[in-house]
């Protein structure tokens, strides 16, 4: 029977009222430190999963290191009463420590992981369910529940092959209250002439052709962080790239690709996905637009990893075109052109320049990023030799098991 870990990455914040700090990370919807936030609402859909080979991962991130020690005991509080219903335990800033002393000690750079960006806590789902004895990964979030069927799912395609090509991941589908799997469209989405306008309804229609698809599954060009299935094989050997801002869970996907491993979706795993509402509109509109200059960002970066892969022997050759509607409409020639008019007319009035440069600045801090997309080579093999070290240490993986 395969071991299954379920990880969740969790994301935590200073209390409720207090004055948030300039150098805090940035994350979609944090929780504050005095609640318990949607956390425990996944964890209790957990309890009915019809499978008992299963082990849950928190992974606990801060948006200031300040908040470490806190929020490792919040979590644990939150948690406590869960652990008589299945395994479950967290990876949190004091067990990087001792994951970063082992690998220091092994003459591995110590900083090649963190818990500080989205990447790079990903990156930690992979380590931590590896020394817990992971044989598949389902990486879901702190916002969704689950049916309970998710396992028996979770479990079917990955390390079959499917049309003469080996499943190596499995993508799946937020559902919203509804029931339904379209994200919402702004007014324009359907008539605007620019790529940015047009993102909601880009990825609706590629959501669209894997879930009308006749077969049991397909083969994907997309994959959300919160409903991905991970083989063995593949945590080993793709990480998420540190380069990239936001988006790491298409980015990975397409780093799996480059490096000839293959994903596929399945229409019938699916979550439930019930984020916390925005707290005003105000900061809503903010939000939006942080998110539109990281993907402008993203997207430069992983088009010039395409274009790289075009030259490389190390990498399977990719072009825009094998990403289908979306991301493949992004990762064009014409980018330039349609994320610097949607800089322009889509930034809120008055923003802080400092915190929200102009659309030019924007630019340039994108074409200077693209520099480090040729990193990524030299990123996985580190992150391969990681991972063997990491696995044959007895005392790390009696460290996390003793934690369950």
């Amino acid at each position: 029977m395969k071991k299954i870990i379920i990880t969740i990455p969790t994301y935590w914040g200073w209390p409720t009222g207090e004055q948030e700090h300039q150098d805090d990370g940035v994350f979609d919807h944090p929780t504050h430190l005095d609640t318990e936030g949607t956390l425990g609402r996944t964890l209790e859909s957990l309890k009915s999963l019809k499978s008992d080979s299963f082990e849950v991962l928190l992974i606990t991130a801060t948006v200031n290191p300040s908040l470490n020690d806190a929020v490792e005991k919040r979590v644990e509080e939150v948690i406590a009463p869960y652990k008589q219903k299945y395994p479950i335990t967290q990876f949190s800033f004091s067990d990087l420590l001792i994951v970063r002393k082992y690998l220091k000690d092994k003459g591995i750079d110590p900083f090649l992981i963190s818990l500080k960006d989205y990447a790079n806590i990903r990156n930690c789902q992979l380590i931590g369910s590896m020394l817990l004895g992971a044989d598949l990964i389902a990486a879901i979030d702190d916002d969704e529940v689950v049916p309970e069927n998710y396992l028996s799912k979770a479990e079917e395609f990955p390390g079959t092959t499917w049309q003469d090509k080996r499943v190596d991941g499995i993508a799946g589908v937020y559902l919203d209250e509804e029931g339904g799997y379209r994200v919402k469209e702004p007014a324009d989405a359907r008539t605007a002439s620019n790529l940015f306008r047009k993102k909601a309804a880009l990825m609706n229609d590629e959501f669209a052709v894997y879930m009308e698809h006749s077969d049991g599954i397909v083969e994907s060009a997309i994959a959300l962080g919160g409903n991905m299935v991970f083989t063995e094989e593949l945590f080993m050997n793709v990480p998420f790239d540190p380069g990239i801002t936001r988006g790491e869970d298409i980015d990975y996907l397409i780093n799996s690709r480059l490096l000839g491993y293959n994903w596929f979706f399945d229409r019938e795993l699916y979550i439930t996905h019930l984020p916390p509402k925005p707290a005003d509109d105000e900061k809503a509109q903010i939000s939006s637009y942080s998110k539109l200059q990281q993907d402008v960002i993203r997207f430069m970066y992983q088009r010039e990893k395409l274009a790289h892969s075009q030259q490389s022997s190390d990498l399977t050759s990719l072009k825009a075109e094998d990403f289908g509607l979306y991301p493949g409409y992004f990762l064009k020639s014409n980018l330039d052109e349609h994320a610097i008019v949607a800089l322009t007319e889509l930034r809120p009035p008055g923003l802080d320049e400092s915190f929200f440069p102009r659309a030019e600045v924007i630019m340039e801090k994108a074409r200077e990023r693209t520099g480090m997309a040729r990193d990524f080579i030299s990123f996985t093999l580190e992150w391969k030799r990681l991972m063997k070290v990491l696995r044959e240490s007895k005392e790390l993986k009696a460290h996390m098991r003793g934690k369950l």
